[in-house]
């Protein structure tokens, strides 16, 4: 077994040569040559061959096949993928459609997050499923690792605040300067063939603080909680440099207002109404970060690097500095700002008649919250323009909803949660984002922005990059209807004909943990939603051609389409001169890695809460059955926990016979046990209801 990494890439010439010999292979995919035979069928001068072909080998482009032959790796069985491990020490990774399943003893090393290559061992149970070794690893996921110190004897060891990492990493050289046992640390990993070792780079504070375990989770993930002093410098400059009103449509005597969050600081999106020839017209102005972003600048690559803003439950990790995030780029009521306005023109019924794309100026007239918008839009408020406004803007994003359900959309959030800290810096609440009339009409009007834009950059053959969701494979489908059948869920018209029945059954579900749960497993049966430099369609929206357009101040994609309309509107033939496909794999990665991480930082959060409610007793939703025991999803409290088959039988309920049979879905009622959040154990006792 092989476990070099990568290390410095060949020369030009030897890259050069390297591209040749893939494409000689890739003409023939099931062929394999000697390194004779390599040189041989070359055509030309390639200098440096033997740097080349080694370099293909050690990034795994090319594999030995015995008898001094190399092949491309998929022929030989072996699949390049990101390995995601579980807390037993098992892992999967899934590459081309297949998914590996990686035993603990087949993991040579790698460790969440480390690409690798695998080799197929044999086809498990269920199509495209198979065993698999991991052969070698491609890419170091992590750099370095969070957790508790321990000492034994005169031995100091990591324990990672993420259950799916190993237990007990030594600690090797380095100053251990306040440190002490127990204290939770960031130490960068060593790696050694299959040996995982940890120098101590910082101490975070105590275990039991919420501030340093999102510290925490912010440094597991590699996320950069500040700027360096040249991009904030380069932030600064562009933020105080003047604007030009010249060639922009100037929208500051329509009636404009942004909608958010009550605890939103970046404002990149607004909206106004007005009226042509009796059709509707909806303005969609957004935030033109590409007049203080130009592509290539320090500016543009550092948010690349992000690629998007990071949402914790005590903080945001901009895209973008501040003085931009939060100042220059917001849309601030009374503040003349430079926009991208999309103006779509809709019909009494709600059908787009046709839109158009400008380079605008705006003054936001009214920063208003989502309970505000919600409480306009139920006919209450105390003004009349407002009103009148909100009445019109509910009335279109009512037909907006019926466009959307007659093409079949889906509608797949799940449950979100905003934390709630105390005085001291505690848990002490988790609140359920609303997904009201508000919301729902702030989204219309975003997806239709998106749509048109994607439509215009379509037609124009523009350098973008488009939101990509594909259809489900059959079998998917197939599998996610058997598994709804287990939930005994009566499943509108009896059959998942389309993305439309499946959004009905979740809209007719009441329980947030089951929804969630439900939606899960429709997920699972999807393909995710990635970035693509090709447009490929929108199979949840059910719409041809989509894109990210609207939120430039915290999104790359986003960003990036804003630049190319720049260069379009300016004379210039588009072109970013860029790698697209990677920078597509670079956006959708990064938005894995936040999600990851805001998803890391709540359940933390809600451990946390639970360690100090020994006894309180939840609702809750039965998410799996073991022979155990049970995991059950708290309402209220987004987090999962284990029911151990010996506490449910001490409560009372048999696990097994009339009266104790579990199965997933079931609504059980339960109380808090005990909790570990370093461990993320929470454990549970049913309660006879």
């Amino acid at each position: 077994m092989q476990m070099k990494t990568i290390g410095d890439p060949p020369s030009g010439e030897a890259m050069e040569t390297a591209h040749a010999i893939l494409e000689l292979f890739e003409a023939q995919p099931s062929t394999r040559l000697t390194y004779q035979q390599i040189a041989a069928r070359l055509e030309g001068e390639h200098p440096d061959l033997s740097g080349a072909v080694d370099h293909l080998v050690e990034t795994g482009q090319l594999w030995p096949a015995g008898g001094r032959r190399y092949a491309l790796p998929s022929q030989l069985g072996i699949v390049k993928g990101r390995i995601v491990m579980r807390s037993d020490g098992s892992g999967f990774l899934k590459a081309a459609g297949e998914r590996i399943e990686i035993d603990p003893r087949n993991t040579s090393g790698a460790i969440d997050g480390d690409t690798v290559l695998a080799r197929k061992l044999g086809e498990l149970e269920g199509e495209h499923t198979f065993r698999g070794k991991v052969e070698r690893i491609i890419e170091e996921g992590r750099k370095g690792v969070s957790g508790v110190l321990r000492k034994r004897r005169d031995s100091w060891y990591i324990d990672p605040v993420d259950p799916v990492l190993p237990r007990n990493i030594p600690l090797t050289a380095g100053s251990r300067s306040g440190a002490a046992t127990g204290r939770l640390v960031y130490a960068s990993l060593q790696r050694k063939g299959d040996r995982l070792g940890a120098i101590l780079e910082r101490v975070i504070g105590s275990p039991g603080s919420a501030e340093a375990l999102i510290d925490s989770v912010v440094l597991d993930h590699g996320l950069s909680p500040e700027f360096d002093e040249g991009v904030e410098a380069a932030a600064a400059d562009a933020a105080a440099e003047a604007w030009t009103d010249a060639g922009r449509e100037d929208c500051r005597e329509l009636l404009t207002i942004t909608v958010d969050p009550v605890d939103a600081r970046d404002f990149d999106d607004a909206i106004s109404l007005g009226e042509r020839d009796g059709n509707r017209l909806l303005y969609v102005h957004i935030a033109d970060v590409a007049s203080y972003v130009s592509h290539g600048s320090v500016l543009d690559l550092e948010a690349r690097r992000r690629g998007t803003s990071v949402y914790l439950p005590d903080r945001v990790l901009p895209m973008l500095p501040q003085v931009l995030s939060n100042g220059a780029c917001s849309l601030r009521p009374g503040e003349d700002r430079p926009t991208r306005t999309v103006v779509l023109e809709f019909d009494d019924s709600g059908k787009r008649l046709d839109f158009s794309i400008v380079p605008s100026m705006i003054r936001s007239d009214r920063r208003m919250t989502y309970e505000e918008a919600l409480e306009y839009l139920e006919g209450g408020g105390s003004d009349p323009s407002l009103r009148e406004l909100f009445r019109d803007l509910g009335s279109l994003s009512e037909d907006l909803d019926r466009q959307r359900e007659e093409r079949g959309a889906l509608d797949l959030d799940s449950s979100e949660y905003r934390v709630s800290f105390d005085e001291n810096g505690w848990p002490c609440e988790f609140r359920p984002v609303a997904s009201d009339i508000s919301h729902r009409m702030i989204e219309n009007f975003m997806v239709e922005a998106n749509r048109a834009v994607a439509d215009h950059c379509g037609w124009g053959g523009l350098p973008v990059l488009y939101r990509v969701h594909e259809e489900p494979a059959e079998n998917s489908v197939e599998k996610l209807q058997r598994k709804l059948d287990e939930f005994q869920l009566d499943i509108p018209g009896g059959r998942i004909h389309g993305p439309g029945d499946l959004r009905d059954l979740l809209e007719g579900i009441d329980s947030a943990a089951l929804r969630d749960l439900i939606t899960e497993h429709v997920l699972r049966s999807l393909r995710k939603a990635v970035y693509m430099p090709s447009n490929q369609g929108h199979f949840g929206l059910a719409l041809r051609s989509y894109m990210h357009f609207t939120s430039p101040i915290r999104r790359y994609p986003d960003l990036l389409v804003h630049q190319v309309l720049s260069m379009q509107e300016r004379g210039a033939i588009p072109g970013v001169g860029e790698d697209m496909d990677g920078l597509a794999r670079a956006a959708s990665a990064s938005e894995d890695n936040a999600e990851s991480a805001e998803r890391d930082a709540t359940e933390l959060m809600a451990l946390l809460h639970l360690s100090k409610k020994t006894g309180s007793v939840y609702d809750g939703v039965v998410t799996g059955v073991k022979g155990f025991g049970i995991f059950v999803r708290l309402e209220g409290v987004p987090v999962e926990g284990l029911a151990h088959r010996k506490d449910i039988r001490r409560s009372g309920i048999p696990f097994r016979g009339p009266g104790g049979i579990f199965r997933e879905g079931s609504r059980v009622k339960v109380a808090v046990l005990s909790v570990d959040v370093m461990e993320r154990k929470l454990s549970l006792i049913t309660v006879k209801e």
